[in-house]
């Protein structure tokens, strides 16, 4: 199973520990979790699972704009904190607890929709759709979005990725596959590599260069030039055509 080290210089455990002014850390942002939840089918009655809810503007978004019921788990405490924050601050009823992706505590069938934003890369991936497909009901839907590989990476830079930030992603077919295999039916991936261009524009236009040089003064404190060549190494990656982004959906018979 893929571990991390807290103290490890890394991109993935810099955005974990530090408030760097973002909320919506994913790709896409959520226009991209608008669109997997309306493939599920998400209304006022769903019971919404958000696995790895991370600061819990995507559980948060779904409530506001679906209406539906929902709860997020995540394995850092300091992220359900300030999503349980989060929710209160917008009088939202959004259930946040601090759990892991590999041991969801709920019980099997709870869920009608059972959700992931750009986390299983990080994850035993086998075991966490396992996990998220024990918690949907019959006829629920789980789905994901997150980040794949070209069919055309070099390994090494798949392992250079593994070894920076513990992160293994799939293929676009090979997630539909993990899918399949885990059950799941009538799975559907939509390519939306697009969004990775989209999103590092974004970052930088909302940061800004001053924000741009407080995260900079930060990870230097933090780490050092050894922590900001790591993390620069992770960002050069993300940036290559080598890395694409996925929408996945699948049924639970």
């Amino acid at each position: 199973m893929p571990t991390s080290t807290p103290d490890k210089p890394s991109l993935e455990n810099f955005l974990e520990t530090e408030d760097i002014g973002l909320e919506i850390l994913h790709p896409g942002g959520l226009e991209v979790t608008r669109e997997m939840a309306e493939a599920c089918g998400i209304g006022r009655e769903s019971r919404v699972l958000d696995v790895s809810s991370g600061t819990g503007e995507g559980a948060c978004f779904l409530a506001e704009r679906f209406g539906c019921s929902v709860a997020g788990i995540d394995v850092s405490q300091r992220m359900v904190d300030k999503a349980r924050a989060k929710a209160a601050q917008r009088h939202l009823q959004v259930e946040f607890r601090q759990a892991d992706a590999h041991r969801i505590p709920f019980e099997k069938g709870a869920f009608d929709v059972v959700v992931s934003e750009c986390t299983l890369c990080l994850l035993d991936k086998q075991r966490a759709i396992s996990e998220m497909v024990r918690v949907a009901r019959p006829g629920g839907f789980v789905a994901m979005h997150d980040i794949l590989w070209r069919h055309d990476t070099p390994e090494e830079i798949r392992q250079r990725l593994a070894d920076l930030e513990d992160e293994r992603p799939e293929t676009l077919d090979g997630w539909k596959r993990l899918f399949e295999e885990a059950g799941l039916v009538d799975v559907t991936a939509v390519d939306r590599s697009a969004v990775m261009g989209q999103w590092q524009a974004e970052i930088h236009r909302q940061l800004g260069v001053l924000g741009r040089l407080r995260i900079l003064v930060k990870l230097l404190g933090k780490w050092g030039w050894a922590g900001y060549r790591a993390v620069r190494a992770s960002e050069q990656i993300f940036q290559s055509p080598y890395m694409g982004y996925g929408i996945f959906v699948g049924r639970k018979p």
